[in-house]
């Protein structure tokens, strides 16, 4: 016997050198379990054997390897969850300790087995443990004689590294399922930021050749119509026609007033005078009333609560979503009523715009990998106030955009604004 247990001894040393070289070499986690139970089941002349995995809860244990018996895809996705009940099995985690038993078919803690599995006879199970807690269990079934105390202790030996390598694998998985999708994500964030810039470029350079055209086809028109009724006034008069040029002169008056109010109408889409002078309850008034007058559209502004001034930014910013939201109604829901409603809570402004046109499939937009920078360059803005930004919208319901930020002192006292 004492040749016998140094024999087993040195073969056990050997074992298990061996099996550490080879975990440790093993890609994934699947890879470390099958192997570790084929150098088990090896060592100790079994049938087959199994390792099961405990759930983050403790109540069940899921069989996810399997060595010496193949069940088939429905018999596995049936079976391969175990209540951590009274029985053989689970008093290895339970209890933290290894069991055996000569032949389970008679054992009183036997609690049966699902059809279709192969009988159990001889079995022992070990715990699988990382830092003295069970994470699992290692079993080996029908060895032809019963398993020893030696056997236990080989399995014992052979648990920890087995533990640890699963426990590793498990952590590299997760590392690097976690490393993919902040990947991916960055990834999906820089495609959105690229085109959300190129977009603002886009925006930009329509928004100069507006500009542009206005001056050309407004004030350019009037300064050119100006210089002619200026150089026929000269005219008139170096011919004594005095009353004619009198006349030109006062069309030149009328141009000269049309170019001023042309100018005041490209400064107040550039910045509106209205919002610095009165506050943003005034600006959205007026924005209204230019909303209405050009589209046709209905269009109110209802306020609530006391009216303060918000920091400069902050107030060109809501004024400018505002803007965006109606220009959104405008060209894609066809409304006949739009109401804007401005809101001043004790801890929060909030602004919402609602339509009554087409609405649209909000799930289906978001859905989508591209466009749609309008809704990006609001989602945008909130962020940059700390605000929460929602939009309610169904296809035939019309739509609502609502946007609510937090007040408190910013880069100056809120201030409220008299009458």
């Amino acid at each position: 016997m004492g040749n016998l247990g140094m024999e087993f001894d040195q073969q056990q040393l050997k074992s298990l050198y061996n099996l550490a070289i080879v975990l440790s070499s093993l890609p994934d986690v699947d890879s470390v379990m099958t192997m570790a139970l084929e150098h088990c089941l090896s060592l100790t002349h079994s049938q087959f054997g199994f390792i099961g995995l405990v759930d983050d809860g403790g109540a069940v244990m899921d069989v996810v390897s399997t060595v010496g018996f193949h069940p088939g895809a429905a018999f596995h996705a049936k079976y391969h969850i175990i209540p951590l009940r009274p029985n053989i099995f689970s008093y290895v985690i339970v209890e933290n300790e290894p069991i055996r038993s000569a032949d389970t078919r008679i054992d009183s803690r036997r609690a049966g087995q699902p059809d279709g599995h192969p009988p159990v006879e001889t079995f022992l199970g070990v715990p699988l443990r990382v830092n003295g807690k069970p994470i699992g269990m290692l079993g080996v079934a029908n060895r032809p004689q019963p398993y020893t105390e030696a056997h236990e202790q080989l399995l014992m030996t052979y648990a920890a590294p087995i533990a640890i390598c699963i426990c590793n694998s498990q952590l590299v998985t997760q590392l690097e399922q976690t490393v993919a999708q902040r990947t991916y994500q960055l990834n999906e964030a820089r495609q959105q930021l690229r085109h959300l810039l190129s977009e603002t470029v886009n925006v930009e350079e329509k928004e100069r050749k507006r500009i542009a055209q206005g001056l050309h086809d407004g004030i350019n028109q009037l300064l050119v119509g100006g210089s002619l009724q200026i150089e026929s006034a000269r005219r008139r008069l170096a011919h004594g026609h005095l009353d004619t040029a009198d006349q030109a002169l006062l069309s030149v008056q009328t141009i000269i007033s049309q170019v001023a109010n042309e100018v005041r109408h490209i400064i107040y889409d550039l910045r509106p005078p209205t919002l610095d002078e009165f506050g943003l309850a005034a600006a959205l008034d007026r924005q209204a009333a230019q909303f209405k007058r050009y589209t046709k559209i209905d269009c109110h502004v209802y306020t609530q609560g006391d009216l303060i001034r918000l920091p400069a930014r902050r107030e060109i910013s809501i004024y400018r979503l505002v803007q965006e939201a109606l220009q959104n109604a405008h060209i894609h829901a066809n409304p006949t009523y739009v109401q804007i409603d401005l809101i001043f809570g004790d801890d929060t402004v909030a602004v919402s715009v609602y339509d009554d046109g087409d609405g649209f499939d909000l799930n289906a937009i978001q859905q989508e990998r591209h466009g749609h920078f309008g809704l990006m360059g609001m989602q945008e803005r909130a962020d940059a106030l700390d605000g929460v930004l929602s939009i309610d919208s169904n296809k035939g319901s019309g739509t609502r955009v609502m946007l609510v930020i937090p007040v408190g002192v910013y880069d100056g006292e809120n201030q409220s604004v008299s009458g």
